[in-house]
């Protein structure tokens, strides 16, 4: 397996559980903040048949997901389309810049962002298939830390989902709201025994999770389990 692969393990929490994991992350961790808050955005990829939460809710291990990523409000950020793998709780991802979207992803409609991402990447031989169509937005307000020895935590506040199908502009009037938070740890293969040892004072069992999915079925598009 590539080197490339990091794991990624995944933590849903309610306010209370947010203050526990916030006094766990000061008092029994060496994170520091390794970037300021920022606002991460995200428009999904998939087919008409959601192929990517069908292999997601079918429990396939080695699955594939396209996402389109900028950040702030994208006047300083070139947006980014990644191919995210996962194996497992695996993953890896390749960014590709879309350089033919500048500063005004907020004025385009999803089939003109569409039809910028598949000119770019025909540029790095990815061919985007024609029923690979944008289906879902997210956007939510991200906390960076990282330790010592490049364990990596992120807390998301905030999260909104909106429709890419039924609402072709983008538009944060059409959003809808997530009530929870998302820490997610992220590490080297080699240090999954210290991220066992380092999380155990938490008392929180870490959980299989997916925006993507989830967002799809607060919009009724998916049943999530």
């Amino acid at each position: 397996m590539s080197s490339d692969y990091r794991y990624e393990i995944k933590f849903v929490l309610d306010n209370t559980r947010l203050a526990d994991v916030m006094q766990w992350l000061y008092n029994n961790t060496t994170a520091n903040k390794s970037y300021d808050n920022r606002m991460v955005n995200s428009i999904y990829f998939d087919d008409v048949d959601f192929s990517s939460v069908r292999d997601n809710l079918a429990g396939i291990a080695q699955r594939k997901k396209l996402r389109l990523r900028w950040y702030g409000n994208q006047k300083n950020s070139l947006p980014i389309f990644e191919v995210k793998t996962k194996n497992g709780r695996l993953g890896n991802k390749i960014a590709y810049p879309i350089k033919s979207i500048k500063n005004n992803i907020m004025q385009l409609n999803v089939d003109k962002i569409r039809s910028k991402c598949t000119k770019d990447l025909a540029m790095h031989d990815i061919i985007l298939d024609e029923h690979i169509i944008p289906t879902l937005q997210v956007n939510y307000e991200r906390e960076y830390y990282e330790t010592h020895d490049s364990i990596r935590i992120t807390i998301d506040h905030d999260i909104q989902f909106s429709d890419t199908q039924l609402h072709t502009i983008l538009n944060e009037n059409n959003s809808f709201s997530y009530p929870f938070q998302i820490m997610e740890i992220k590490f080297e293969p080699s240090m999954k025994d210290a991220v066992a040892k380092l999380i155990k004072p938490l008392h929180i069992t870490p959980k299989r999770h997916s925006k993507y999915l989830v967002g799809l079925a607060v919009l009724g598009y998916a049943v999530y389990i």
